[in-house]
């Protein structure tokens, strides 16, 4: 398989072949964009730019809180506020001799309490993961070796490869895609389905060993970890 820069990071979340490969992408994303904001990027001003003009999710603020660049965490949100100023109650102003328009402040505060530079970051290089793991699996024959070992796809990168797959495979190529990817991610769902059973069932004291077996232990875990990607 031939490497490239955008191909590596691919390669590498595949090579694990356990849990949800497309996760894996999406947590590396991720972080990159958390090493970026947080990072000399902070302080230009095209990206504060865009950081005060999306501002940051609770999640991905608290972890931006932990660092020790308190100061210009600081300095971001200071800035971010005043944007959020004018975007949410500058920008209702017009209902009853120049009240706030109740419908535009519900809009302007839910589509900014909803924005995060870290997740628009992330979900655009995700983007690019998605794509080029389909054009991999129709270019690369050791790729799609690699792709049927998958331990499974969680619903929502399974739902993103699928669509892709329709947009960029022949017929063909695409019942192929569609039957590998939903026969790994069927059958990981029929064995935490079962694994979650023994894990209920070991609550009655006739079955107590049944939460001996590892996975049984973890069955909750495993459940959520497909039912919920690592960035949905």
């Amino acid at each position: 398989m031939k490497e490239k820069i955008y191909t590596i990071p691919i390669n590498e979340a595949f090579a694990v072949k356990q849990g949800c490969p497309m996760c894996r992408l999406y947590a590396l994303s991720r972080d990159k964009a958390l090493d970026y904001i947080t990072g000399a990027a902070m302080m230009e001003p095209d990206v504060r730019v865009e950081s005060n003009r999306l501002g940051f999710c609770r999640e991905h603020l608290s972890v931006m809180l932990t660092t020790k660049k308190r100061l210009p965490v600081a300095l971001m949100l200071e800035s971010h506020m005043d944007e959020a100023a004018k975007a949410v109650y500058r920008s209702s102003k017009g209902f009853l001799s120049g009240g706030f328009d109740p419908e535009k402040l519900a809009d302007n505060a839910e589509k900014l309490a909803r924005s995060c530079f870290v997740c628009a970051r992330a979900e655009n290089e995700m983007g690019h993961y998605v794509d080029n793991t389909v054009y991999l699996w129709r270019t690369e024959t050791d790729f799609r070796r690699v792709y049927e070992q998958q331990e499974f796809f969680c619903l929502d990168h399974m739902a993103r490869l699928l669509r892709r797959a329709k947009k960029e495979l022949g017929k063909r190529d695409l019942a192929e895609f569609t039957k590998v990817t939903a026969e790994r991610s069927a059958a990981y769902h029929d064995r935490v389905r079962e694994e979650l059973a023994r894990f209920t069932r070991s609550f009655d004291y006739r079955y107590l060993d049944e939460a001996k077996d590892p996975r049984v232990k973890v069955s909750c875990e495993n459940a959520a970890a497909y039912l919920e990607s690592d960035g949905k």
